[in-house]
């Protein structure tokens, strides 16, 4: 759910929440995510608890209004997702001494601050690895099989010749395919893993892990430009920063062999979406599948929208029920270690330990 609101005084989802009046005694948590009922549970019995999920209030809250209201009604943790945690939230909360993030990213968070005051972070790694990477294979093999066509092709009475299928609708394996994946991270790992067993080519980019870490997830370790020039399909997967804005262009869509395709279901801005549109349409491109874009939702005018031998998802690859367990048991089980005095197993800033409030 990267990227939901770049100005967090003005959420992309409409308006801000206003100051809701919830109740109870001092102390417990206030989730601004989505629990599964038996991790909410397990947390209730022992802690107070309040839900009030951004996806069912479709509104992210202003965060000094945050922070007046967890002081107001005295909540020591808060649980967020896509709502931002700034030095405003933690000022006017002096009673918050912890902020449990349900996701593996935390740049919406001022991580730095909360160290200064002492609140103890901690976030959830890989929670939606499993189900973006399988979302990526999916794509690669509905785009290979031209799979949406083909139900689109049948459903709308057009399938009248009995060989359509070896004529108009022939494709490739995905075993013969060389994949490149730009980013190894969890779900670069994951998506390898799942891509093994296909038979598939695998090499990888990530200049923050050694050749051998590479290598250990089944994949030739190569530069990004050497990627480019022998993948057939190229997966994104690295983290959107300064560094990796703007990664994949015209430049480096160049270098890839006509007709490769491109899978884009991590790393919002890495890729350049004029510059894939203007491939698809010239024949550089065969295809390109897309989960993540500069903006959820894209407007109306959006290039790649019209754009030939492309598909484009709402931003649903982590959108599993098994996320939401897997977030809902790590952020609790941390949040019970902590309340226990023991530190949490994903603790992003442990600097704060011997300091925390």
């Amino acid at each position: 759910m990267a990227g939901v609101a770049p100005n967090p005084h003005h959420a992309s989802l409409g308006t801000v929440a206003h100051n809701a009046t919830v109740t109870g005694t001092a102390g417990g948590v206030l989730s601004l995510v989505a629990l599964e009922p038996a991790a909410a549970a397990r947390l209730r019995s022992g802690t107070r608890l309040v839900q009030r999920p951004w996806t069912d209030t479709r509104e992210l809250a202003d965060p000094m209004a945050l922070g007046q209201e967890l002081a107001r009604e005295a909540f020591d943790a808060v649980f967020v997702e896509a709502d931002f945690i700034l030095p405003e939230t933690m000022s006017a909360a002096p009673r918050l001494r912890y902020v449990g993030v349900c996701r593996g990213d935390y740049g919406h968070v001022d991580v730095a601050a909360a160290t200064t005051a002492g609140v103890v972070v901690a976030h959830t790694p890989a929670r939606n690895a499993a189900a973006v990477a399988e979302l990526t294979v999916g794509l690669m093999l509905a785009l290979l099989r031209r799979i949406p066509a083909a139900v689109h092709y049948v459903a709308a009475g057009a399938w009248q010749d009995p060989v359509a299928a070896y004529s108009e609708f022939r494709g490739q394996e995905l075993g013969s395919q060389t994949v490149g994946i730009v980013g190894l991270g969890a779900i670069g790992r994951q998506t390898a893993a799942l891509l093994r067993p296909f038979g598939a080519t695998l090499v990888a980019s990530d200049p923050a892990l050694p050749p051998d870490h590479i290598r250990a997830a089944g994949c030739e370790p190569l530069t990004l430009d050497a990627l480019l020039e022998r993948a057939t399909i190229v997966a994104v997967h690295c983290p959107s920063n300064s560094a990796t804005r703007g990664l994949i262009g015209d430049a480096a869509i160049g270098h890839m062999p006509r007709g490769a395709r491109l899978v884009v279901t991590t790393g919002e801005g890495v890729v350049d979406e004029h510059d894939v549109a203007a491939a698809l349409r010239a024949g550089q491109l065969a295809g390109a599948a897309f989960d993540v874009f500069d903006t959820h939702p894209i407007r109306p005018d959006h290039p790649l929208l019209g754009a030939p031998n492309v598909l484009l998802l709402p931003h649903m690859g982590g959108a599993t029920d098994e996320t939401v367990r897997r977030y809902s048991r790590t952020i609790v089980d941390d949040y019970l270690r902590f309340a226990r005095g023991e530190r949490p197993a994903h603790l992003v800033n442990p600097e704060v330990w011997d300091h925390r409030r």
